[in-house]
C-alpha cells in the first residue's frame, strides 16, 4: 500500500513523536509498503540538517519526506509545539496524498496539517493516532472543537499510544472506540553494551533527553545537580536537546554554580543510542507525558531509569519494568533517586537487566508495526479498497460573492461537525 504519515514533528526535531514516525514509516517499508513522511519545513536553522536527513532517510530506510509550510512555535500544554503556516499549505497538502492508499495522521492535538490532511484525503483508508495526554483541556480542542469533531467523524480508525492519551480525549469523543497501539523502540539500535565494551572512564554520567520544554523538568534536575554536588560526589550531566528556552537553563546552571558538571551537546541524532548505553543513569523530570519513548530507549539500552511520577510514564514503568519513580518538580527526591542509583552496583545490573528484557517483550517495532499494519488491512478489506464518500465540509460558500447565504448556512455546517456518536466514523 501507499501509505502517508503525517505529522508536524519530524527529525531533525526531537521528541516521542518523530521517533514513532521514523520508525514506523521504516518498519512499514520493511514489511513492502510504499511511505511518504509529510511534515512541514524544519525550524529555522536546522534546514541544512533536515535536508541530510531526508535524504539519509530515503537511501537508508527507504522512506521519502515531503515538507509543506513553515514551522511555527507555539507554546501549548506546558511544551512549545508546532504547527504548519503558510499560504496554500492545504492545497499542497491535498496535492501530496493524491494517489494514497493509507493516510495516517499522528499527533492530532494542532488543528493544522494532520487535520488538513485527514479533510483533504481520498484514500481508503484514514487513521489518527493521539500521542498527547493534558489536563484540564486543551486549547486546539476548546477553541477548534467542531473542526476536530467533524475530522474525527472522518477517519476510519483512532488509535492512542496509551490509556493517558484516552482518558484525556474522553471529554471530547465520549464513547469513540481508540485502539491502544504503544510507541516502540528500536531495541537492535538501543542496545546495552556489548562483549569487549565498557563505559568510558570519567566520572558517573546521569544522561537527560529531551527538548528543552518546561514540562521536561530539566530545570528541576539542574537544581538536584546543584544538591549532588553539594554531597560532594564527582559526576557529570549530559543534556541532550535544544530550544528557545536554553538562554534560560545557561544562566540557571551559572547561578547555581554547575555549570562544569553540565555538557550541553545540542541536539544529536547518531550519538544518541550510544550515550543512553554509556550512561550510569538516565533522569527524566518531565512532569507530564502522555507515555514514556525515552524511558524505553534508556531501558532498551541496559541504563537504569529515574523518572517524575507522571501518568505516561506509569504507562512503560508498571507490571515488573524497573525504574524509580520520584514527586514531579521535587529537586530533593530527584537527587536522592540518582545518588541512591549511583550507588548501588548490583541494582543498577538487575534494573538493566529486567528493563531490557520488558522492551524485548513489549515494545518492539516489528510488533508495533505489525499491530498497525493489521488495522490498516482490517479497513482496506472491510472497504473494498474504496475510499468512504466524503461528508459535506459546509462553509462552501464564497463570502465575498454570496454572503448571506454563508450565514444562513452555518447551523447545518455546525451540525455536521457533531455525527452521532455510534455512527460508525465517530
Amino acid at each position: 500500500m501507499k501509505v502517508a504519515l503525517v505529522t508536524e514533528y519530524a527529525y531533525p526535531v526531537l521528541g516521542g513523536i518523530p521517533e514513532h514516525v521514523h520508525n514506523l514509516g521504516r518498519g512499514l517499508v520493511a514489511r513492502g509498503h510504499e511511505v511518504t513522511v509529510l511534515t512541514s519545513l524544519a525550524p529555522f536553522g536546522m534546514k541544512a540538517r533536515a535536508r541530510e536527513i531526508d535524504a539519509e532517510n530515503l537511501a537508508v530506510h527507504g522512506y521519502r519526506t515531503v515538507r509543506v509550510g513553515v514551522s511555527m512555535p507555539l507554546f501549548s500544554n506546558g511544551s512549545v509545539a508546532r504547527v504548519s503556516v503558510g499560504p496554500g499549505v492545504k492545497a499542497r497538502v491535498a496535492r501530496a496524498l493524491r494517489g494514497m492508499d493509507v493516510v495516517h495522521a499522528q499527533g492530532l492535538a494542532s488543528p493544522m496539517v494532520t487535520l488538513w490532511a485527514l479533510r483533504c484525503s481520498e484514500a481508503p483508508v484514514n487513521v489518527g493516532t493521539f500521542h498527547t495526554y493534558f489536563e484540564g483541556g486543551h486549547w486546539a480542542y476548546t477553541h477548534f472543537f467542531a473542526y476536530v469533531r467533524s475530522t474525527m467523524a472522518r477517519t476510519d480508525r483512532l488509535i492512542a499510544v496509551s490509556e493517558a492519551c484516552v482518558t484525556a480525549l474522553r471529554p471530547y469523543f465520549g464513547d469513540a472506540r481508540f485502539d491502544i497501539i504503544p510507541n516502540g523502540v528500536d531495541t537492535e539500535l538501543y542496545r546495552p553494551l556489548g562483549a569487549g565494551e565498557s563505559r568510558p572512564g570519567g566520572p558517573p554520567r546521569i544522561l537527560f533527553m529531551g527538548r528543552f520544554d518546561p514540562r521536561n523538568g530539566l530545570d528541576t534536575l539542574l537544581e538536584a545537580t546543584r544538591l549532588l554536588k553539594d554531597q560532594g560526589r564527582d559526576f557529570r550531566v549530559q543534556v541532550v536537546g535544544d530550544g528557545p528556552l536554553r538562554p534560560k537553563y545557561h544562566r540557571q546552571a551559572r547561578s547555581l554554580g554547575i555549570w562544569d558538571r553540565v555538557e550541553w551537546l545540542g541536539l544529536l541524532d547518531k550519538e544518541r543510542p550510544a550515550l543512553y548505553r554509556e550512561a550510569t543513569v538516565f533522569a527524566s523530570p518531565c512532569v507530564l507525558a502522555s507515555f514514556g519513548v525515552v524511558l524505553l530507549e534508556a531501558m532498551a539500552s541496559g541504563t537504569p531509569v529515574v523518572c517524575a511520577d507522571n501518568i505516561g510514564f506509569r504507562q512503560v514503568i508498571r507490571d515488573g519494568a524497573p525504574g524509580r519513580f520520584v514527586a514531579p518538580g521535587d529537586p530533593h527526591e530527584l537527587a536522592a533517586g540518582i545518588a541512591e542509583v549511583l550507588d548501588d552496583a548490583a541494582l543498577r545490573a538487575d534494573w538493566g537487566r529486567r528493563g531490557r528484557e520488558v522492551v524485548l517483550e513489549r515494545y518492539s517495532w516489528s510488533e508495533v508495526t505489525r499491530q498497525v499494519e493489521a488495522v490498516y488491512e482490517e479497513i482496506r478489506d472491510s472497504k473494498g479498497g474504496r475510499p468512504d464518500p466524503r461528508p459535506p465540509l459546509g462553509l462552501r460558500y464564497n463570502l465575498r460573492r454570496n454572503p448571506a447565504e454563508l450565514v444562513r448556512n452555518i447551523p447545518s455546517a455546525l451540525r455536521a461537525g457533531f455525527p452521532r456518536s455510534g455512527s460508525g466514523r465517530d
